[in-house]
């Protein structure tokens, strides 16, 4: 981290004394979320060095820091769907993670937390003239706890919906094993989409809340 800290420093120092450089060049300092071991930041600086007009990328997972010296069109947005393709979260600037819903923004909502790790009848908990949303998760899953609060406040953004929140526990578990039969379930986050009557609507793998948004509005 300390070797770290001074590249950045005598790389920042070069720019700023250079002032065709520091036209030249963009640097973005950002934080990411969602990482839960250094193989996680390993992976993202991977991901960032490979983007179009990134020079070189830092990130250090036990500040969750990272740093992307950059030119051309690269820009925040492009950064941002890197990191999100991982499964993780880039904030810029005074951005912050999305809230779990408090107990008063739950009132009125139709959200069900079900036993976790056992396998589950699908019908017997969907809702009646709506669609039912099941959010599969785990407490060590890290990316599930970026995904599941942004999938709450989905159901104040576009009413009418249900949401059941279902631990998977472990990849041993009976629910695990029913939903990788069934479903081919291939990692965490995972969410599945039915009608009332009982029927798939969506399969979204992964922390893909866009992707969720836009199978609702179908």
């Amino acid at each position: 981290m300390k070797k770290i800290r001074i590249l950045l420093s005598i790389v920042a120092s070069i720019i700023a004394i250079s002032p065709i450089n520091a036209q030249q060049n963009k640097i973005f300092k950002f934080t990411i979320e969602g990482m839960s071991c250094t193989s996680c930041a390993n992976s993202s600086q991977k991901t960032l060095v490979k983007l179009k007009g990134v020079d070189s990328a830092f990130v250090d997972f036990d500040s969750k820091q990272a740093v992307v010296y950059g030119r051309g069109q690269l820009d925040e947005e492009t950064i941002k769907k890197a990191i999100a393709d991982l499964n993780f979260q880039a904030l810029f600037g005074d951005e912050v993670l999305i809230t779990p819903l408090t107990e008063n923004e739950k009132e009125g909502l139709d959200i069900v937390v079900i036993e976790g790790g056992k396998r589950i009848n699908f019908k017997e908990h969907l809702a009646k003239d709506r669609l039912t949303i099941f959010d599969f998760y785990a407490d060590w899953c890290a990316p599930c706890k970026l995904y599941s609060p942004r999938l709450e406040r989905l159901l104040l953004e576009m009413p009418g919906l249900a949401l059941r929140k279902v631990d998977l526990v472990s990849w041993e578990s009976e629910l695990a094993k029913q939903l990788t039969k069934a479903y081919k379930l291939p990692a965490l986050p995972f969410t599945l989409i039915f009608d009332d009557k009982g029927k798939l609507v969506a399969k979204i793998e992964g922390n893909e809340i866009e992707k969720v948004r836009y199978s609702l509005k179908k």
